[in-house]
């Protein structure tokens, strides 16, 4: 308690009921959990069983536990830590069978999903028009964590497009019990669901927590708040940490309301606010402050920090992308020569492309970088392989994995045959129906042998893996498939993928050595629920990522590239106050991840769709307080007179004619457009002129979408 300062011992030392605790950047918010958790279990005497408490990673949930286990000189505690769908999956495994499932259901990640989607609208002969799978399969996300059944969608359905998607709805989930598998939104909605339709499983988990604890909690959605206010509607012992000003992840269901409204919500609620940082200058967070100042949904608080005022901002006006990335580089080469450590600087950009540009340059400096959130390792193509063998080997009724590596590698069972399968089958499981000789008679001799021969193998393997490791079962997979033998037949990333595979061996070899319950099902488990930010190598890299990516992150030196409107704020928020504040937050969250130096650049000119564009300086630098900001200056660093910045470019100072586009005549009512995502729309309606202009266009898949004319990405029909 010693180490805490008022606002935090108020925090932890507060007593029952809803406790809202507004936690700025930096302010310390992971040691009041902490430090919570703790005193409820030593002061108050709380059993850790009796303690519930949702982090929105397995890694802040592991870090968590860690602390509160050394400072009680105790492992392996009973009270419960994790993410929502963490959580839910624990529950679920005990509770399953009360909604219809077997406590050995499959996993769906992503892709699965995506795949079982795809597999639905071919099967299905939909009039869809080449409706996109994933548009279809996030719709379906979109539904399901707004609580929203099939009936519901095609009740409710505006247009025959809409009636389709709910019977493909309702078809996927269908497909999925039938297969035994939850995908990563069931996690949650089922078990909101297992707790709606037995009230009395739901009263025996409510009754077994006396403390429920949320971190994060502005960005938890509809269908977390149901599940939360679930767990602690027997004892109203809520205690919830959060910060509007972070909330960054309304484009995935998010809603900031639920922490705005939270003393309306209940109404006899204590707020706490924790303004004092840990982590920043004082010149950094007088900036993030008058930048958030200018949202109007927050509950508003003002950061300060000990740390002295610090380094004024540097502002890099370049020409283009490829300077600013070359400006990039140039600034992380002199900050390491001032003493830095790459590992102690990160490279934030609004959109993944963006990366490119920054990786190339980082490449021609000699800089080694770790892209944080990209290509991650459980999603490359060999990996997925073998993990689909392990899935079906842990659910044989996983028809989704099966079509996976039924032919992977290529053993003569082609499309004709898998057709030939699901016509004998007739909606059945698909390796189940292998085992029946009745089906296996529809076919001839030769498709037969290669069928059985599959079959055997895979059963071959499931005897294997109730008695042998995870490891055991993965080399004997890879052995018996010839997979290694497969990738050869691609030498130019047979190196590559050979070198993954082997990491997926040591993966494996390292929870057959950490873990109590090294099973086949637990290693599944581990790996469906790791994350982005779970996945960071801990090496003497620069990291280079998306903003949003970056929250829950520091580091001595961030570097925040593409400040244009159009970029950040993006073009997408143009249409609604809501969506231009949460790009402000956006903004905040990068700028508050800077301990020491913050370095913002942007750039008049970028490629975008393969053409030039012209860019206008982001809105964001105009709140940022002049005398915060060294425009394309020098930074002092320790008093020396080293530069950390070249001299470059003056800023750019844009008329009329640098926003032409805007006032361009094709922007037209009537004319037809083609946007990258949103398809063929026509021009509604056209409002104001100049850079002003916005042009409102109605697509017949999204419906209406409004634009600032002179960064529409369209091209004319």
């Amino acid at each position: 308690m010693s180490e805490l300062n008022k606002q935090q011992r108020q925090a932890v030392l507060s007593g029952d009921g809803y406790i809202l605790v507004l936690a700025g950047a930096g302010s310390g918010k992971t040691k009041v959990l902490t430090e919570r958790i703790l005193y409820l279990i030593q002061g108050k005497n709380v059993s850790p069983e009796r303690i519930l408490a949702f982090t929105f990673t397995n890694k802040a949930a592991g870090e968590m536990r860690a602390r509160v286990e050394a400072k009680l000189s105790m492992r392996s505690l009973s009270f419960w830590i994790g993410t929502f769908h963490a959580t839910g999956l624990r529950i679920l495994r005990r509770e399953a069978q009360h909604i219809g499932f077997k406590n050995n259901f499959a996993i769906y990640d992503e892709d699965d999903s995506f795949q079982l989607v795809k597999k639905i609208m071919k099967e299905g002969k939909w009039k869809l028009n080449d409706y996109p799978y994933a548009s279809a399969r996030n719709k379906i996300s979109s539904w399901k964590n707004k609580l929203i059944s099939p009936d519901q969608v095609h009740e409710n359905a505006v247009d025959h497009i809409e009636e389709q998607l709910a019977e493909i709805y309702r078809v996927y989930v269908s497909s999925l019990r039938r297969c035994n598998a939850f995908d990563f939104d069931d996690l949650i909605a089922k078990t909101v669901e297992l707790f709606t339709a037995n009230p009395k499983v739901k009263d025996r988990y409510a009754r077994q927590f006396k403390y429920v604890m949320v971190d994060e909690f502005q960005d938890t959605n509809p269908m977390q708040m149901v599940m939360i206010e679930m767990l602690s509607s027997n004892s109203g012992n809520l205690f919830v940490v959060g910060d509007e000003d972070q909330a960054i992840y309304g484009w995935r269901g998010a809603t900031v309301e639920n922490i705005l409204q939270f003393d309306n919500l209940y109404s006899d609620a204590e707020i706490i606010r924790l303004e004092k940082n840990y982590r920043s200058t004082n010149t950094i967070l007088e900036a993030a402050n008058a930048v958030i100042a200018n949202n109007v949904g927050r509950k508003g608080k003002v950061l300060w920090s000990k740390k002295g005022k610090g380094s004024p901002l540097q502002v890099f006006y370049a020409d283009d992308e490829k300077e600013e990335a070359s400006a990039v580089r140039e600034t992380i080469i002199g900050l390491i020569r001032n003493g830095f450590k790459r590992s102690e600087i990160a490279v934030l950009y609004r959109t993944n492309a963006q990366s490119r540009a920054l990786e190339q340059s980082m490449n021609r400096g000699g800089l080694p970088y770790q892209i944080i959130g990209g290509v991650r390792f459980y999603e490359r193509r060999e990996i997925k392989d073998l993990l689909g063998y392990l899935k079906l080997i842990n659910n044989p009724v996983d028809d989704v994995n099966f079509l996976r590596i039924v032919n992977l590698p290529r053993r003569g069972i082609g499309k004709v045959t898998i057709e030939e399968l699901k016509n004998v089958n007739r909606g059945g499981n698909l390796l189940l129906s292998l085992r029946d000789k009745k089906v296996m008679e529809r076919f001839s001799e030769p498709k037969r042998k290669k069928l059985e021969q599959f079959s055997t193998m895979m059963a071959t393997f499931e005897l294997n893996a109730r008695s042998d490791s995870v490891y055991d079962i993965l080399l004997e997979v890879i052995l018996e498939t010839g997979y290694r033998k497969y990738l050869d037949n691609e030498p130019q990333t047979a190196q590559v993928r050979l070198e993954n595979i082997e990491e997926l061996l040591n993966e494996t070899r390292r929870f057959v050595s950490d873990s109590e319950e090294p099973t086949l099902a637990n290693f599944l488990e581990e790996i469906a629920l790791v994350s982005a930010v779970d996945t960071m190598k801990n090496e003497e890299v620069v990291s280079l990522m998306t903003l949003h990516n970056s929250k829950g992150l520091e580091y001595r030196a961030i570097m925040i590239t593409g400040l244009e409107e159009g970029l950040l704020p993006h073009y997408s928020s143009f249409g609604t106050e809501n969506e231009l504040e949460e790009e402000r937050r956006l903004f905040y969250v990068g700028m508050t991840r800077a301990k020491e130096l913050l370095c913002i650049f942007t750039a008049s000119a970028r490629m975008k769709f393969g053409n030039w564009q012209s860019n206008l300086p982001s809105r964001f630098l105009d709140e940022i307080p002049e005398s915060l900001v060294n425009e394309a200056g020098n930074v002092e660093k320790s008093g020396d007179s080293d530069k950390l910045f070249q001299t470059v470019t003056e800023k750019r100072h844009f008329s009329e004619e640098d926003s032409a586009s805007a006032r361009d005549r094709r922007f037209r009512e009537g004319v037809s457009v083609k946007h990258p995502t949103y398809g063929v729309g026509k021009i509604k309606k056209v409002e104001g002129n100049s850079k002003d202009m916005k042009v409102t266009v109605y697509f017949t898949e999204h419906g209406s979408k409004k634009f600032l004319a002179c960064y529409a990405p369209f091209t004319f029909m």
